[in-house]
């Protein structure tokens, strides 16, 4: 397979999942209807948005896009996704919030697309939590990043680390099993009836295909493309349940109990286009 049928693939998949997630208790959409940010405490004290545009890339059915202009004061947002169900269901649940779409705005494209059908330039780029895993290609990642901010913009990310990707989910802190090679340059192909949010959803696209980036090709990637790196942080703690023996905490930080030493299991990363 090729770059495009991978993310032909993906979409597929993708665009069932986004039937279902809504519906979990994982994003716990009523509580966000009722006024619960959705933002993590990370992103909210790492990255300063009051009164800029923004432009969220990955943005799977809009949470997070519509929490940054609702509760942190993002003068305007457009999320992007490759999903179609996934934006039409942002569009609904903006409307259901009373946002209009000079406040926030979805756009239905696949990342590396995006140029051709969007001119505009912003304030801030931004990406979060299971997003980078799914791209074949960064170096063009980076490319649309540094296409679409304006000079003196910043890009922001919050992901799982790359250190955590080879091991297998039923890793405990006693025996870490190796599932994938961390310097894998081939695709990781699985087929699941679900996804961290939820199992047994009767899809009828399990197969997706991820792809593994290290840190070093991911820093590489975004400074090749003008960037410049602000800070790099790592953190001991999953966003989400990596491994079943994982245990959270009070803000649904996933950790690894009777861990010896500190690992890292997720990054956020901040960068500038210089002015």
């Amino acid at each position: 397979m090729n770059d495009r049928e991978y993310i032909e693939e993906n979409r597929d998949h993708w665009d069932e999942l986004a039937e279902h997630h809504p519906d979990t208790d994982y994003y716990d959409v009523e509580a966000f209807l009722g006024g619960e940010s959705t933002l993590r405490r990370l992103e909210r004290k790492e990255l300063t948005v009051a009164g800029k545009r923004l432009l969220h890339l990955q943005c799977h059915f809009g949470l997070d896009t519509l929490s940054w202009v609702r509760d942190e004061g993002v003068a305007h947002a457009t999320g992007v996704d490759f999903a179609s169900t996934a934006i039409e269901t942002a569009r609904e649940l903006r409307d259901r919030v009373g946002l209009s779409p000079d406040r926030a705005r979805f756009v239905e494209s696949d990342i590396y697309e995006l140029p051709a059908i969007l001119e505009e330039t912003f304030d801030v780029v931004f990406s979060s939590y299971g997003t980078i895993y799914w791209l074949p290609d960064l170096n063009r990642w980076a490319k649309v990043i540094a296409t679409h901010l304006e000079a003196g913009g910043i890009f922001y990310i919050a992901d799982g680390h790359p250190f955590a990707g080879p091991f297998h989910y039923e890793s405990t802190a006693d025996e870490l099993r190796v599932a994938h090679p961390f310097f894998n340059r081939e695709a990781i192909t699985e087929s699941f009836d679900g996804s961290y949010a939820g199992w047994d959803f009767g899809l009828e696209n399990k197969r997706s295909h991820g792809f593994a980036h290290p840190m070093g090709e991911i820093v590489t990637a975004l400074t090749d493309a003008g960037l410049q790196i602000e800070f790099l942080h790592e953190y001991p703690w999953s966003f989400f349940q990596r491994f079943d023996a994982m245990e959270p905490d009070e803000d649904d930080r996933w950790w690894l109990p009777e861990l010896e030493h500190a690992l890292p299991f997720t990054f956020s990363l901040k960068a500038k286009l210089p002015a």
